[in-house]
């Protein structure tokens, strides 16, 4: 058995125990201890990220093949390492508003991780509900790890209850595939696809396949299924939350892509292309009425999710390259957006409370650009390229998606996603306007944290200097998908 293609996952789950353990021996409230936890966590990221680079150029499986390991499977491993580091690293302060909970806090970080790139490493549908599962059970908790708060409380039990209801319908799924086509491997269940005519595939194996893919649709929060995501942005600590819409958010996408791509499940297409239209047109519209920052996120990356879905109609190769593209400029600008959200503080508690609509409503960010006009900037970059809007990273993203739909024949939906994309413009351009327009108001305070403020003005430098190394980016993740 080839370990060695787990390794960035073991040095991550080794690491999450090794906290919990050095956690024992220490007073939780010592500010030594907890900056101590932070700083190995960091570390820690560092050798599991260093692992996943060595499996670069490699082509190998393991564990009677429930587990491959290739260029592709390394890169996005690389990333999802890459956006947790960063997740800690803006985590600095929370760790130390919690307290006695910051090695728990951590330790769910990781392990939660751990699930998501054993997804992506999963060539078998149990390996692959197990790395969901094991992912799931650690966003529950955090989710919820506000005990202080009745909104964080309600964000972790409505996930918890329609985040079992999906993994009841995976399972079930899992074992439709399974009694119609007599295996879980993923390779061979695309062989059996492959090599049967379309109307002669069994009902069952169809029927198995939609719930598998209608579950991880929930996943990743796309309509219809987003019904929970408003609540759990909203109620969920915005460290947390900063997790929630970059490791977990691309995880996820990424092992439904390498779903799709492995199994090559063309009849599930149509799937992909109702849910896509339905996500653009939800998200467009649902952040339009947003007042809190939190829950305009929420629809906003159901939007985006509806772009990937697009791409991913067709499955080609260009498709998936298109993809990966999106969700890697998705990601860091939602990196950056979050990275701002933990630093808003209330002037009157000066703490960062997920339940205060005053801190996190739209109005209160009035006359950023006069009080703090570094981030002002760099957080309107983050709005202009989320909207799309050239010559940002976020406008080549949906330029591929929408070139990929044209090419494959898509040409009405990829005017309708062009028409969205500018109706969701509005809510980003008006966040641009409050910071700019209106005058100040005393709701909020920004903490000058050396660690948030870095994050988020390397994300804008990145969304600005994208375009002299779109066509590197591009072309790495063609050699990988090769």
């Amino acid at each position: 058995m080839k370990f060695s293609l787990l390794i960035p996952e073991i040095t991550l789950f080794s690491g999450a125990l090794l906290i919990l353990m050095l956690d024992v021996f220490f007073n939780k409230k010592n500010e030594k201890f907890q900056f101590f936890a932070h700083f190995f966590a960091l570390i820690i990221c560092g050798i599991a990220l260093a692992f996943a680079v060595k499996t670069f150029g490699s082509y190998e499986t393991a564990f009677n093949d429930m587990i491959n390991s290739r260029a592709l499977i390394s890169f996005i491993k690389c990333i999802v390492i890459a956006l947790l580091t960063f997740i800690i690293l803006i985590s600095i302060r929370y760790i130390f508003t919690i307290e006695k909970y910051s090695s728990e806090y951590l330790a769910l970080l990781m392990i939660a991780t751990v699930g998501g790139l054993l997804m992506i490493s999963a060539n078998d549908l149990l390996l692959f509900y197990l790395g969901l599962e094991l992912q799931a059970l650690s966003l529950y908790l955090l989710a919820s790890f506000n005990v202080k708060s009745a909104k964080s409380s309600e964000a972790g039990i409505k996930y918890f209850i329609l985040g079992s209801l999906a993994s009841g319908i995976l399972l079930f799924g899992i074992s439709m595939v399974y009694g119609f086509s007599g295996t879980t491997n993923l390779t061979l269940i695309k062989d059996l696809i492959e090599k049967t005519k379309p109307d002669e595939i069994p009902v069952g194996l169809i029927f198995g396949l939609i719930m598998v893919i209608t579950a991880m649709l929930f996943k990743i929060s796309s309509a219809p299924f987003h019904m929970w995501a408003p609540d759990v942005y909203q109620g969920a600590p915005s460290a947390v939350l900063a997790f929630f819409g970059t490791v977990v958010k691309f995880s996820t996408v990424m092992a439904l892509l390498l779903l799709s791509y492995s199994a090559n499940w063309q009849i599930l297409s149509k799937i992909f292309l109702i849910v896509a239209m339905a996500s653009i047109v939800v998200g467009s519209f649902g952040a339009i009425f947003q007042k809190n920052i939190k829950r305009l996120l929420a629809f906003s990356s159901i939007g985006h999710i509806g772009f990937v879905l697009l791409a991913l109609c067709s499955m080609q190769k260009y498709s998936y390259i298109s993809a990966i593209l999106y969700m890697i400029i998705y990601s860091i600008i939602s990196l950056g957006t979050f990275a701002f959200l933990t630093i808003i503080r209330s002037p009157q508690t000066h703490e960062n409370d997920a339940t205060d609509d005053k801190i996190f409503n739209i109005n209160s960010l009035a006359g950023l650009a006069k009080t703090n006009p570094t981030l002002a900037l760099s957080l309107s970059i983050l709005m202009f390229s989320s909207a799309g809007i050239p010559p940002l990273a976020g406008f080549f993203s949906k330029f591929y998606i929408i070139k990929t739909a044209i090419l494959t024949g898509l040409l009405p939906y990829a005017i309708i996603a062009v028409i969205f994309s500018a109706v969701s413009a509005f809510y980003y351009l008006r966040i641009v306007k409050i910071m700019y327009f209106d005058q100040p108001n005393a709701h909020i305070e920004i903490e000058d944290l050396g660690n948030s403020r870095l994050v988020i003005i390397l994300c804008a430098i990145f969304n600005v200097a994208f375009i002299f190394s779109i066509d590197i980016l591009y072309n790495s993740i063609a050699n990988f998908i090769n």
